[in-house]
């Protein structure tokens, strides 16, 4: 609440009625300022620019009150001013009232009949100020709404991907000069235009049109399409109403990765073909020294016995290798589709838990899980596959690399924008050179700790793909000796957008 005092501009020639006034006045709380004539008046006026009234007398030497009141409404629209005077007729009521004057105030008046009109005056003026404000408050809004609209839409036509608006009606009621460059035909078509007139054939069609009925919760699919001679990212999400929780539509993004493609091509080629024809003989290989090492073909010596189970875990690995190569192979072709949909990244990581608790148990393992209370089980948008991946691989990792009989432990936390997972384990630890080069593929850190561990170097790098394929992050903390704590967020879905 405003607690400053109201002031009142009080311009007469007679000295008895600028004292009238201000005792009167002050007594009501009000502070007054005075002036004998028209000229002082506004030299007052146009040096405070504070007034709330104006009581200005009619007739004056010099600047009359007719010229007063007009001088100062030009300069305050809202100022409310009574014209004072023994000398009031209708023609100068009139003419008082065009120039700005609020009402008269006959002279000889009492002190309330002066204390009446004022009060009304000022809640007149408080009304008025009101009015005003919440006028200029809402054409800033509607300022602010326009401005969000015209900056938007720059964006959207700055942008280099291409973007697309489908409605309920499978029409196309938006795209960018992006979306142009990239869909053959489209540059002429009026909107809002039908998906058949993009070609009612064709990859991309066909997945535009699949995911024209995706329901009111949240999903993003996405899908490599080629168009033409170029190959596209295509996320497709719906857009929700907020107020009523139902789809309007979808909106595509289009992400040109041709280059990257032609990049890969050659190593994923290499990759594959490598990938399928080592996959069959290690299978057959690991059957048969099964066979052997279970005593099915006749009792293998112990000396024998145990370089036998040597070669079994490395056939084990090779075959681990080998799925991971395929894994990272099928992310760089794009031959798979993600999708993502609000989980429970607090019961995926219980699951994980629970698919690697008899490992932990044969080397005697503490393998633990907690998560925040407080926070609930707040959704992420995510694919459950790819972090059921994520998370068995970073525990996996922990128990394998922890002494017989230490600690794992598994931690989720809400941290505002994010769902925090953390897996710690008090085994081995790594130096600094070795943490920045974890994450690369086929990397291994070589040492007397890890020489008896089997891996393939490529886990890792699985699955920090997976997690940057949700717009996550992971990271490590760790020191020689002292453990590992390797920590993946993954954004939380948002219901209210």
């Amino acid at each position: 609440m405003n607690d400053e005092k109201i002031r009142i501009l009080v311009v007469d020639d007679e000295i008895g009625i600028r004292e009238g006034c201000r005792i009167a006045l002050n007594m009501e709380g009000y502070e007054v300022d005075m002036a004998e004539d028209g000229l002082a008046g506004l030299k007052m006026f146009e040096q405070n620019r504070n007034y709330a009234i104006a009581l200005i007398d009619l007739k004056m030497p010099g600047m009359g009150g007719l010229e007063l009141i007009e001088k100062i409404r030009e300069q305050d629209k809202d100022i409310i001013m009574f014209v004072i005077t023994a000398y009031a007729t209708i023609d100068t009521a009139v003419e008082a009232t065009k120039r700005g004057a609020y009402g008269y105030i006959p002279k000889p008046f009492t002190p309330d009949e002066l204390i009446l009109p004022i009060k009304r005056g000022i809640e007149n003026r408080a009304l008025s100020l009101e009015a005003k404000r919440l006028r200029e408050e809402r054409e800033n809004r509607l300022l602010t709404a326009a401005f969000e609209r015209s900056k938007s839409n720059t964006i959207i036509k700055c942008m280099t991907d291409g973007v697309l608006v489908i409605n309920r009606d499978r029409q196309i009621v938006l795209w960018n000069e992006a979306a142009h460059r990239i869909i053959p035909g489209c540059e002429d078509l009026p909107l809002p235009v039908h998906l058949n007139a993009i070609g009612s054939s064709g990859e991309l069609f066909d997945f535009l049109n699949e995911t024209a009925d995706v329901d009111s919760d949240p999903v993003i699919i996405s899908k490599e399409v080629t168009i033409e001679n170029s190959v596209y990212m295509v996320n497709v999400s719906p857009v929700i109403e907020a107020e009523i929780g139902t789809s309007m539509g979808t909106v595509a993004v289009f992400r040109d990765i041709t280059a990257l493609k032609e990049l890969e091509t050659a190593k994923s080629m290499f990759v594959s073909m490598v990938a399928h024809e080592v996959k069959r003989p290690l299978g057959v290989i690991e059957g048969y020294l099964n066979l052997v090492v279970s005593g099915m073909t006749g009792e293998v010596p112990p000396n024998q016995k145990e370089i036998l189970d040597r070669s079994l875990i490395r056939a084990r690995t090779l075959q681990t290798m080998v799925s991971e190569l395929m894994n990272l192979t099928a992310m760089e072709t794009g031959k798979f589709t993600i999708k993502r949909v609000p989980i429970d990244i607090v019961k995926v990581a219980t699951d994980a838990a629970e698919s690697c608790r008899d490992r932990a148990r044969e080397k005697e393992i503490e393998l633990a899980l907690d998560y925040d209370e407080k926070a609930g089980h707040e959704p992420v948008l995510a694919d459950r596959a790819a972090m059921m991946s994520v998370f068995v691989n970073l525990i996996d990792n922990a128990i394998k690399y922890t002494p017989e009989k230490g600690h794992v432990s598994i931690r989720v936390d809400n941290t505002g924008n994010y769902m925090k997972v953390s897996v710690r384990d008090d085994g081995i630890g790594m130096t600094p050179e070795e943490k920045d080069k974890i994450f690369e593929e086929f990397y291994r850190a070589r040492n007397k700790f890890t020489a008896r561990v089997p891996g393939t170097g490529l886990g890792l790098s699985v699955v920090k793909r997976f997690v940057e394929m949700h717009q996550g992050k992971i990271s490590v903390e760790t020191a020689p000796g002292k453990g590992s704590t390797f920590t993946v967020f993954i954004p939380k879905w948002d219901q209210a957008k």
